[in-house]
């Protein structure tokens, strides 16, 4: 079984669940219910984190969650990284499980069949002004420049320049909902990423982090083209 090491050394295992892009339709009431209880542990014990793509997307344009996304988003400053693994034990004695753990900064938890994912992001060297989780880069002042809006009755973070973020990552027509997926996923590729993400869990940190270097060039390749559209599109 994997295990996360926590601050204080003690190990955490957990079982690992496949997620992947169609795992499932978002159930708004359980959704809500998971978040909101989530916020009470994390103001409790002093972890800010906000509202990020899907669900910052959903907050902003329906105020609602999203009705063909998935899960719930977070943001996370790598600052407040120990401080959210320290919770672990205690999410758990609150129904909540983890489901995945990427050692480069994602992790995903599980309450009622319905997923949280903490995108923890860290400074990179790769480019000016940006920060990265996995491998992904976003601009810098996105992740560490944050306001309240009012979401499902309570105040969350979100990034301060809304309308901004919006714009880079999703492009001009951010405010028309796009599916992503239509749910139907086959059992070949259901097995292919079960057995993907228990390779992973079990990789030497030496090898895990070689594999995912290219993978990660192509991701800053991604990121550069946004910012041109970007640019472009703040220029018309």
């Amino acid at each position: 079984m994997p295990i996360i090491i926590l601050p204080d050394g003690t190990h955490f295992d957990y079982k690992i669940r496949p997620l992947y892009l169609g795992v499932k339709k978002i159930n708004k009431k359980q959704a809500k219910e998971n978040l909101l209880l989530l916020k009470s542990i994390a103001d409790k014990s002093g972890l800010c984190f906000a509202l990020a793509f899907g669900t910052a997307l959903g907050a902003v344009r329906e105020h609602d969650f999203i009705e063909h996304d998935e899960d719930i988003d977070l943001w996370v400053h790598y600052s407040q990284k120990d401080l959210l693994l320290s919770l672990l034990f205690e999410l758990r004695e609150n129904g909540f499980e983890v489901a995945r753990w990427d050692r480069r900064g994602l992790l995903s938890i599980i309450r009622k069949n319905e997923y949280i994912d903490f995108y923890i992001y860290y400074p990179d060297s790769r480019a000016e002004n940006i920060m990265s989780c996995c491998g992904d880069p976003m601009p810098q002042k996105y992740i560490e420049n944050w306001t309240e809006i009012p979401f499902l009755g309570k105040a969350f973070y979100i990034a301060r320049d809304l309308e901004e973020m919006m714009l880079f990552r999703y492009g001009k027509d951010w405010r028309t909902p796009v599916a992503e997926t239509d749910f139907k996923v086959s059992r070949v590729r259901k097995s292919f990423y079960y057995i993907k993400d228990v390779i992973k869990g079990y990789l030497p940190d030496l090898i895990y982090f070689l594999i995912y270097r290219r993978l990660d060039e192509q991701k800053l390749l991604r990121y550069y083209s946004r910012l041109e559209r970007f640019n472009t599109l703040k220029g018309q």
